[in-house]
């Protein structure tokens, strides 16, 4: 999997631009599902990652996108 391109709102990943959130498990690219967060909305100002979302949590490394920074967390 290559990351070609990212900025705000949008990243390129193997040929194929997304403008929205998603999340990669296992290889496999699919939309973000932001419900089970929406309830810290409010208090953010935007739509958190929280542990009651289903975020591949144990992988061995989770990326994560703020905007114009990006923050690794690796195990």
């Amino acid at each position: 999997m290559r990351f070609e391109s990212f900025s705000f709102g949008s990243i390129r990943i193997d040929g194929t631009t997304y403008e929205h959130d998603i999340v990669i498990n296992g290889g496999e690219v699919r939309k973000r599902k932001k419900k089970d967060s929406k309830k810290y909305r409010d208090a953010f100002g935007h739509t958190p990652v929280s542990v009651e979302e289903e975020i591949p949590w144990k992988c061995r490394r989770l990326v994560i996108g703020t905007g114009t920074r990006h923050s690794c967390l690796d195990e």
